[in-house]
Parts: structure tokens; C-alpha cells; sequence
């Protein structure tokens, strides 16, 4: 019997952007391949810790590979943040995952923060990135950027656009692709949609607290993919495979590929693909902010 809640009709807003094909909303798949870095950014005093260190070099030498092959399973494409150092200790992994199609992003050298350098600092770290990881990658330059820890300064997109990246996805004030005003696209991401905060732990470094269980997470990011086809966003997942590379992690992450994939009409897509195509799609973007010029101008959010 249906019940009042039932005869109701969900509320239901115009989409927030309108994707490729008539696909309800878009998927970025993002694995930030961490690994050691995740204790070195700590301190280089830490690579000592064999047990701390050999838990997060889990992440390129097992998670990789398994995820890789769950990616080809499931037929689905994803973006590779790759700190530097990690493209130096784990050439192989790097090769192997652009050999099958997939792309690698930038993602600092050691994951330093950018909290507290300077822009001229900032700059010599992304130069020196761009030029390794494209040498890494087999002469293909990449295109994408994630600050380490999602954190950005004001000037970041200006130094992605001179020195030629096409897209960040390190903010997160949207739930769809936007264009910083020189051109360079946006795509934002969110906690929720993070594995670090719901599998993470380290007693020393305290990291995390109790990891949780798969199916709360499934049950958490299920209900955003949900709500956001729906709404027509951006669903962008966040991985790391020191984490997300364990074998129930791998069940959960393919458990919900199928699921949206069962769900239908989502463009499953890498960050350069989706960058491209908000930047040559204006007019994809539904603005609803009653403070932007468009809305403004007497357009309904």
C-alpha cells in the first residue's frame, strides 16, 4: 500500500548541467595515487617507520594493479593523481596505467601542502612536476592538477593556466565543472565523497579514527550519486588505492560502478574529457547562484 510519502511527488529541480549524449550526470573516477608520500609529507624523518611506511606502499605496488583490473572489468575510465616521487619509485605502475588508456594527473612531488609557500615556491614545484610526470608518462604532458590535501592559493589557477594545464579539481564550491575567469575549468570534489575519511588510521601519525565499515560507505556515497544523478551533477569519487585497494574496498567500489551503471545515463569520464567539455559547452552550466549576473539578470535558479 502506498503510503502519503509515496503520492507525493520528489522534488525535482531543472538539471544543473546538461552532459554529453543525454547523459543524466557525469562520473569522475579519481584514485590519488599517494602511497608513500602520504608519511614522507609528514616528515622525511618518518621513512624510517618500516610498518607506517609499507602500509601506504600497499597502495602502488597491490592497490594499483587490483584496481586496474577492476577498471577493466567494470569498462570504465578514471584519472591517476600521481605525486612525483611516487612516478620515480614506481615507474612501472605509472606506465601500466596510462598503457591502459587512463589518465595521469598532477599531484605535487612529495604531496606537500601549499599552505604557507610562497607563489614563486609554488611555481618551481609545478614545473618541476609537469616536466617529470610528462617524462614519466611517456612524453604525454598532463593536463590535470589536484593540490595536495585539496588545498589551493588564490593564485593556483593562475599558475595552472600559464603553464598550460587545462582543468583543477581541487576546490569544492560547486557540485558542477566551473570556469575560473582565465579559462581554467574547475571540477570540484567533496569530503563525503572521500575515502580518506572513512577508512584512514594510523596510530602514530594519528590519522582516521575506527575505520568504517563497507556498507555504510556504500550506503553514504550511493545516496549522493543518487540525489546528484537526479539533480544532474558532477559525481566525483576520490580514492586512494592504499586505502581503497583492499580487497572488501574493491568489492564496494565495484558493487557501486555496477549499480550507477545499472542506474543508467551517466557519462563515465576522465577529468580532461570533462574539462574539455565544459570549456567548449558554456551554456551547459545552469546557474543558481542569486548573486551571479545571470540569475540576476531575471533568469529562475
Amino acid at each position: 500500500m502506498k503510503t502519503p510519502h509515496d503520492m507525493v511527488p520528489r522534488y525535482a529541480p531543472a538539471p544543473r548541467f546538461v552532459w554529453p549524449e543525454g547523459h543524466r550526470c557525469a562520473a569522475m573516477l579519481c584514485f590519488d595515487v599517494d602511497g608513500e608520500t602520504t608519511v614522507l609529507s609528514e616528515g622525511a624523518h618518518l621513512a624510517s617507520r618500516r610498518t607506517l611506511m609499507s602500509q601506504c606502499e600497499y597502495g602502488p605496488r597491490i592497490g594499483v594493479p587490483r584496481l586496474l583490473g577492476l577498471l577493466e572489468a567494470l569498462g570504465v575510465p578514471a584519472t591517476f593523481f600521481v605525486p612525483t616521487y611516487i612516478a620515480r619509485h614506481h615507474p612501472r605502475m605509472v606506465e601500466a596505467i596510462v598503457a591502459r588508456g587512463h589518465e595521469v594527473g598532477l599531484h605535487g612531488d612529495v604531496h606537500e601542502r601549499l599552505a604557507g609557500v610562497t607563489e614563486a615556491q609554488e611555481e618551481e614545484i609545478l614545473v618541476r612536476c609537469i616536466d617529470e610526470l610528462t617524462r614519466a608518462c611517456g612524453g604525454v604532458r598532463p593536463v590535470g592538477y589536484r593540490a595536495p590535501w585539496f588545498e589551493t592559493n588564490p593564485w593556483t589557477a593562475g599558475l595552472l593556466r600559464k603553464h598550460g594545464l587545462v582543468y583543477g579539481a581541487s576546490e569544492m564550491g560547486d557540485d558542477v565543472p566551473y570556469v575560473h575567469a582565465n579559462g581554467v575549468v574547475e571540477i570540484p570534489g567533496q569530503w563525503m565523497l572521500e575515502d580518506w575519511e572513512q577508512f584512514a588510521f594510523s596510530a602514530d601519525p594519528a590519522w582516521g579514527f575506527t575505520p568504517e565499515n563497507c556498507a555504510k560507505v556504500y550506503d553514504l556515497w550511493w545516496r549522493e550519486f543518487e540525489a546528484m544523478h537526479d539533480f544532474g551533477c558532477c559525481f566525483v569519487l576520490t580514492l586512494h588505492p592504499w586505502l581503497s585497494g583492499r580487497p572488501s574496498r574493491v568489492r564496494l567500489l565495484e558493487d557501486l560502478v555496477r549499480a550507477m551503471q545499472a542506474r543508467g545515463g551517466v557519462w563515465f569520464a576522465r577529468g580532461r574529457e570533462i574539462a574539455v567539455y565544459a570549456a567548449t559547452h558554456p551554456d551547459a552550466r545552469r546557474e543558481i547562484d542569486f548573486d551571479h549576473p545571470a540569475v540576476r539578470r531575471g533568469d529562475t535558479p
